[in-house]
């Protein structure tokens, strides 16, 4: 037998009318691509884990950016050929069925935008857009059929890529150390915390910022529906009205078939 919804939760969720969504890695990981610091992630090996956020960051880019490109060669190669999953086509079904729905990710992956999400955050970018540190040149790595010859390139040369203007290619995501979009946040504002939507759904993350922690303890004080999708206990765990241990794409399968 499959996942079912605690029947009262099924109750409350066909009575809203907007709907808000915050997903991290875990909702990838039916895909194949590894999570980050949850169990058996990227940053799980803590030593390990340090070296990988060090080639990530702002000032790694800027002076070494073939020890950047490299990890990042090292994580789309673990994704390659992942496609969306269940939770991601699931998440598209209940943006059709609800009048004002909103998707906040931290994934870099693309996923939503693939599966047809259409009012999407991407509040860390997006790997398969690129840009010119130089000239700002911006392009669209498509996966098909362009990325693998990309990354193998970059694994096999140990360079990162270059313009045709003769600067280094950067994927447009946010490095660590480097701020958030300001646009972006803007839109975070506006949809979470100034029209805070009936229903807040957490899947998959760590909760490890203020900016995705923060969303879910608005609606939880201001007696929205909060619900958390994830295996482990998180540091929201305890102020959602459900926790749901299940995996992403059988709770959110069950809840678009619930709306």
């Amino acid at each position: 037998m499959g996942f079912v919804l605690p029947a009262e939760l099924a109750t409350r969720l066909r009575a809203a009318r907007s709907i808000g969504v915050i997903t991290g890695a875990g909702i990838s990981a039916e895909s194949g691509i590894p999570t980050y610091r949850g169990k058996g992630g990227i940053y799980d090996d803590p030593e390990q884990g340090d070296r990988t956020i060090e080639a990530l960051s702002a000032p790694t880019l800027r002076t070494d950016p073939d020890r950047a490109w490299q990890a990042i060669a090292k994580i789309a190669g673990a994704a390659s050929g992942a496609q969306p999953n269940a939770a991601h086509h699931a998440l598209v079904e209940i943006e059709r069925k609800v009048e004002r729905f909103v998707l906040l990710t931290q994934n870099v992956d693309g996923f939503h935008a693939a599966a047809g999400t259409r009012n999407l955050i991407d509040i860390h970018g997006d790997t398969f857009k690129l840009l010119c540190m130089k000239c700002g040149r911006r392009g669209d790595l498509s996966r098909e059929p362009d990325i693998e010859p990309c990354i193998q390139t970059i694994v096999a040369t140990g360079k990162a890529p270059r313009c045709e203007c003769g600067g280094t290619i950067r994927p447009d995501v946010v490095f660590f150390g480097e701020m958030l979009p300001e646009a972006k946040v803007q839109r975070l504002h506006d949809e979470f915390y100034h029209r805070v939507p009936d229903v807040v759904i957490s899947v998959g993350t760590s909760n490890m910022f203020p900016y995705i922690v923060q969303p879910v303890l608005i609606a939880a004080q201001q007696g929205r529906l909060t619900v958390e999708i994830n295996p482990e206990e998180t540091e929201i765990s305890g102020y959602v009205a459900y926790h749901l241990k299940a995996k992403a794409g059988e709770a959110l399968t069950a809840i678009a078939a619930a709306l």
